[in-house]
């Protein structure tokens, strides 16, 4: 059964007006409702802008159902197999990546799920078969399944975790009572409930009673707290660097950077290097030199890229992408083309790797709870000629 995403509602963001906004390439905030742009990293190709959650939902758009089957109670000291139906709604083509599947039950023991998929293109549905272990106790019994999920683009990935929970109940061993099926709507629980007993499906198929029901949509909600326990969002000691999170720019020329606050162009990515800044009409976002009172040491500046290095925000963490072909230094580790490095709070970008004194960028956070909502980036400059 395939169930589309609900439609934006007034009040919420992004609305449609913030879409019919973000058609102007340049425009970084929405005129009619005044809230920020956070446009998606593939905004080219879904044409998305970020949720306050910090996702796309046109990108990242999972389903998750508890496929058709006769719906029967289980006693106690009883297991069930339950079969669960991924899928991926992205109505613009995008493919969805199943990083890992988690299920945990009454005894808060997480399970990883063995997934025999990972790539989900729009439209298609994969199988998945979980199994409750025995239910001792007679009761309702939940358990909750945790998905992992990705978007890429280009060599960029933004990962979320999304949860959803399945309740069953679970009669006593000794019932004399007839057996009765159940159905607990998700509007009541938070999610729908099947249950499904192979062996007494195929009793029933055997006696010629076919009890088969529609697959039962399950309700799945970011899970904002298991993206970091889980390691796949934020730093380790529990920060986050949200597309928010402001950017101010120290010992630079004002030329050469841009205004103080989030990255709010449109590709999300800060090209730095040599050449020349957007403010003086050049491709770069920041213009990185050796400079002092407005003018160039040429002969030492030559040896920065024109393009040396990208800045971005990726699962809540600043992040840097090494584009020169002589690599850079982070602090005094040497990283090559190519490379992602993960940039913290007292980090020191290098460009030069034969005179690592000559110029750097110094990263200083400003925290408040468990987000960064300031980053400073100052330049740094060695002595004169050495």
């Amino acid at each position: 059964m395939i169930t589309r995403a609900k439609p934006q509602t007034a009040g919420t963001y992004p609305g449609k007006c913030c879409f019919r906004a973000s058609l102007e390439r340049d425009a970084t905030f929405c005129d009619e409702c005044g809230s920020p742009l956070q446009r998606c990293m593939a905004t080219d190709e879904c044409g998305g802008l970020l949720d306050a959650g910090g996702c796309c939902p046109v990108c990242v758009a999972p389903d998750l159902s508890l496929d058709a089957g006769s719906a029967s109670s289980i006693r106690a000291g009883g297991s069930l197999a339950l079969p669960l139906l991924v899928s991926n709604q992205s109505p613009v083509g995008r493919p969805l990546f199943v990083e890992a599947m988690w299920f945990k039950g009454g005894d808060g023991e997480m399970k990883k799920v063995d997934l025999t998929f990972q790539r989900l293109n729009p439209g298609t549905t994969s199988e998945v078969g979980l199994r409750t272990g025995v239910l001792e106790t007679a009761g309702l019994h939940r358990f909750d399944v945790h998905l992992v999920v990705a978007t890429r683009h280009l060599w960029r990935e933004e990962r979320y975790v999304f949860t959803a929970a399945i309740v069953i109940p679970v009669e006593p061993e000794d019932a004399t009572e007839v057996v009765q099926n159940y159905n607990i709507q998700a509007d009541a629980i938070g999610a729908g409930l099947t249950i499904y007993n192979p062996t007494r499906i195929q009793k029933e198929r055997e006696q010629g009673i076919a009890k088969h029901a529609e697959p039962i949509r399950l309700t799945l909600r970011r899970a904002d707290a298991l993206d970091r326990a889980l390691g796949h969002r934020g730093y380790p000691s529990g920060l986050a660097v949200t597309k928010s999170t402001a950017l101010v720019w120290k010992g630079f020329d004002p030329r050469h950077v841009p205004m103080d606050g989030p990255i709010r162009n449109t590709t999300g990515v800060l090209e730095i290097g040599r050449a020349s800044s957007a403010g003086e009409g050049g491709l770069n976002d920041v213009r990185l030199v050796i400079s002092r009172n407005g003018q160039t040491d040429e002969e030492r500046s030559v040896h920065i890229s024109r393009r040396h290095f990208q800045l971005f925000i990726e699962n809540d963490r600043l992040m840097l992408r090494v584009e020169s072909q002589n690599g850079l230094l982070v602090n005094d580790i040497a990283h090559r083309r190519g490379k992602m490095v993960m940039i913290s709070d007292g980090d020191v970008i290098k460009p030069l790797v034969r005179e690592p004194g000559a110029v750097g960028v110094r990263v200083q956070f400003e925290t408040q709870h468990d987000e960064v909502h300031r980053i400073t980036l100052q330049r740094l400059l060695g002595p004169a000629g050495s």
